[in-house]
């Protein structure tokens, strides 16, 4: 899917107050057919030898290379995946599982119940409401009051995750506040879970990102508080990725907690007692190395009412905040009753009654129980209500041995010290878990690609930000004995932009998942650091020309070519003067690059010159702007494009010039209209197909439509495609739990009305520039406009499609690629940039 148009984000599914609770819908079976491990088993082995000659792979994954093929374990996610008949079965008041019992005689003589009730509020860092506004109105609140209700009560512990809302915060606080702070950590009370910046989707966060957010709190917490993390809590982001899981390991986390995972994975791992695990990489073989243990909730959601145990009208009564004068109320209309002397002895029972039974999904007689949920403990009624009534059960509880039950409040150090205390053997398991569902058949993939505008821009901070970095760094070094490059300004520059960057991989915020208001709020931050960023960029190359005695030391003052000018907008590129204009490319890796550089030019007659001599192969086309809606060459401005090869962490300086010195070829160009290109060779199509080809591919394009009808590989056969586009329509809202309204397809989910429908292709037109070192090819169709590039150095099609969504409405829109590939049900996909071992083909949509 490449275009989504949705009605403004709005509640998660399966968390508004209307809905959360209505399970009682079943999907239909899914059929799958094939068994996909055998399939990646046999594709490693066949293409290991090959992939493994990369020299940018890491030393994890050279382990393959020896004897390594697959993960050796206790649970594989894709053979789970093929088991299951992913059928929903009323379970009772456990609607997704089954009903629980267990021997009240026996638990008296079984090790005894260690049960850690941990307090916790996820904090969304942008999703209803914007970032600053949350922490305005309720995320200082609640670190106000945990420093208040720690620092004054020994026994209550409290577990934190969102560093953006944490530093903000304690720049606002006090001295006394962030003492306090230190000691509550240092005593174990408060815990620091994760510590990154935010807690990351797993699914469209690439995994530089990802990374760099997590160093940016990790570091942050070094700094401020000498604190390092080691347990991560994920309990938000809808789906998991064994690539996150990796990186944490690296990161010197031992344990995890995640929550969000297909309802049907968790009955099965639960009715094994398999929901705790050792997650290991698929790759690994029979390696720990990449070992970290893991906890999985086994019920709804990561609210009270679904985490005591498998009944939550019981568990609601329980979760202190929704007595009267809370604020909020439990769906099942039986409120929590204050704990005094008349009824603590019953409410202490029924509540160990829930706990024993959860206890039956986990083999090591120990229970994580979160209490918490959005943005909880803002009131210091909660505070109080939550540690004063809780304490009363826990001190009954504790005191009847025939329950045989320890409960207080804890923190993940506390749960994960008490499980690896009882030695339990954790079973081994890898693979991931996507598409995550809640109920009925409510995938969450439409987030996969919702507001695929701001992913793109993602992307785009990304590659600046890390180009800026090295830029200055190389800058800093060569300033050592200098006072004329200004470093402390520009590198708040780049913090600045790097924590705008890690703000936007939260869970609502790559995912697409926020309301318009807070979407505009990240786009605009990721704009002002990609300003940034061009800043630091172009100080850095204007500092260090300067500094090149190769190089004139006449006043240089650069910008980057493509300018933004807001951030909802497509980017402009800047048209060069030919008659003076230098253009200089920054090569940030740490290899020589040979590749096609392309800049706008306002003159038919400009050339590309390096070192006094004209650049070899070039070539000049008239310009086209994808962004525009109808297709047409742009007056006055041409496309000049150059091989440029420009060493490791190196700049590499490029002269514009009309001096007619050297020949620049003239591009030809072929459309399936009439379209003015003064000068250039033209003709109009009339052939069945039009080609595009370099040495290592070629291309065969439909005459009439435009689109791509084969490929054939270097040394292969011919290929067929079908390349055509379709449309989903959403599924509307029907009538849920008590009389309100479930939310169908949109920015989470991909539930459409039917089956796809071909968008019409018999009125498109498309331009074809061919070139000796680019050929491009423009296609106008409907709403939007298709984009192919090949050039002198690509080894495949390069694919790109603009669309236009301001008069659609509900509407999936999809790329569709028919082949003849005989591939069954098997697809090779990627998780976040990190597991490319098992991909063939990388397509990017803008």
């Amino acid at each position: 899917s490449i275009g989504k148009v949705v009605n403004g984000g709005g509640p998660k599914p399966g968390v508004a107050a209307d809905s959360k609770e209505d399970n009682d819908r079943r999907p239909e079976p899914v059929v799958e057919a094939g068994n996909k491990v055998q399939v990646v088993h046999q594709f490693l082995n066949k293409v290991r030898p090959t992939l493994l000659s990369a020299a940018s792979i890491g030393a994890d994954v050279c382990a393959l290379s020896k004897s390594h093929s697959q993960a050796k374990g206790d649970v594989q996610m894709l053979d789970i995946y093929e088991m299951l008949p992913f059928d929903n079965p009323d379970g009772g008041v456990w609607k997704q599982g089954w009903e629980i019992t267990y021997d009240s005689e026996k638990i008296k003589t079984e090790p005894k119940l260690e049960v850690v009730v941990i307090p916790h509020s996820h904090d969304d860092p942008g999703w209803i409401k914007t970032f600053e506004k949350y922490y305005q109105d309720q995320t200082r609140h609640i670190l106000d009051g945990m420093v208040k209700k720690l620092g004054n009560e020994p026994k209550m512990k409290f577990i934190y995750a969102e560093m953006s809302f944490f530093e903000r915060w304690w720049r606002d606080t006090d001295q006394s506040s962030r003492d306090t702070v230190k000691r509550i950590l240092t005593n174990g009370q408060l815990e620091i879970v994760t510590g990154a910046w935010v807690m990351t989707d797993e699914a469209n966060a690439h995994y530089f990102a990802t990374i760099d957010q997590m160093i940016e709190g990790h570091q942050w917490l070094k700094n401020h508080l000498d604190y390092q993390p080691t347990n991560h809590w994920s309990i938000d982001p809808f789906g998991l990725s064994p690539s996150i899981a990796y990186i944490l390991k690296k990161a010197n986390m031992t344990n995890m907690v995640i929550q969000r995972v297909h309802y049907v994975i968790k009955r099965h791992l639960a009715k094994n007692k398999q929901l705790e695990f050792m997650w290991r990489q698929l790759w690994s073989g029979d390696s720990d190395k990449t070992d970290i243990s893991a906890h999985m909730f086994p019920f709804y959601s990561y609210d009270v009412p679904h985490t005591c145990g498998p009944d939550p009208k019981i568990c609601c009564q329980f979760d202190f905040k929704r007595l009267p004068s809370g604020g909020i109320s439990c769906p099942w209309n039986v409120p929590p009753q204050p704990i005094d002397s008349g009824n603590v002895a019953e409410r202490a029972r029924t509540l160990a009654d829930q706990y024993r039974k959860k206890a039956q999904l986990y083999k090591a007689n120990t229970l994580l129980i979160p209490l918490g949920d959005d943005f909880r403990y803002d009131t210091p009624f909660e505070w109080d209500m939550q540690f004063e009534n809780y304490m009363k059960l826990f001190e009954q509880m504790n005191s009847q041995s025939d329950l045989n039950i320890h409960a207080r409040f804890g923190t993940l150090a506390d749960y994960f010290k008490v499980l690896h205390e009882r030695e339990y053997q954790l079973p081994i398991l890898s693979g991931d878990f996507f598409t995550y569902a809640d109920r009925d058949d409510h995938y969450w993939s439409g987030y996969f690609t919702s507001r695929p505008f701001y992913k793109r821009m993602d992307r785009v901070l990304q590659h600046r930000l890390r180009a800026a970095e090295i830029a200055f760094t190389l800058s800093v070094s060569s300033a050592k004995d200098s006072k004329n490059f200004p470093s402390d300004e520009l590198y708040q520059l780049l913090v600045s932009a790097r924590r705008n960057l890690a703000l936007f991989q939260h869970h609502d915020g790559v995912t697409g998942t926020a309301k318009d208001g807070v979407v505009a709020d990240y786009g605009q931050r990721m704009l002002d650091s990609i300003h940034a960023c061009e800043k630091v960029l172009a100080a850095s190359a204007e500092f260090l020309l300067k500094n090149d005695k190769a190089v004139s030391t006449a006043h240089l003052s650069f910008q980057v070519d493509e300018r933004r000018s807001v951030h909802d907008s497509y980017p402009m590129r800047v048209v060069a003067n030919a008659k003076a204009s230098t253009v200089v490319i920054f090569n940030p890796l740490a290899q020589k690059r040979r590749e096609v550089a392309c800049v706008v030019v306002d003159s038919p007659d400009a050339q590309a010159v390096s070192k006094g001599e004209p650049v070899v192969n070039q070539q000049i086309a008239p310009y086209i702007d994808i962004s525009q809606p109808q297709l047409a060459f742009q007056p006055e401005k041409y496309e000049l494009c150059f091989e440029a090869i420009v060493g490791a962490l190196s700049f590499e300086r490029y002269e514009i010039a009309t001096t007619g010195a050297g020949k620049v070829h003239k591009a030809l160009i072929q459309s399936s209209f009439s379209i003015s290109a003064s000068g250039f060779d033209t003709s109009v199509s009339s052939q069945d197909e039009v080609l595009m080809a370099n040495e290592f591919v070629t291309a065969k394009i439909d005459g009439k439509t435009g689109f791509l009808k084969a490929v054939t590989p270097k040394d292969a056969q011919e290929v067929a495609v079908d390349l055509s586009f379709v449309k989903y329509g959403a599924r509307g809202h029907k009538p849920g739990f008590r009389g309100g309204g479930d939310s169908l397809s949109g920015a989470y989910l991909f539930l459409p009305d039917g089956q796809a429908s071909p968008m019409p292709a018999d009125m498109n037109r498309f331009v074809l520039i061919d070139g000796p070192l680019i050929k491009k090819l423009f296609v106008q169709s409907n709403m939007l406009m298709h984009h192919v590039k090949l050039d002198i150095t690509d080894r495949y099609l390069s694919i790109s499609n603009a669309v236009d969504i301001n008069k659609a409405q509900n509407l999936e829109l999809a790329m569709r690629l028919k082949t003849a590939v005989k591939s069954g049900d098997i697809s090779y996909t990627d998780l976040n940039g990190l597991q490319v071992l098992f991909g063939f083909i990388a397509v990017t949509f803008y």
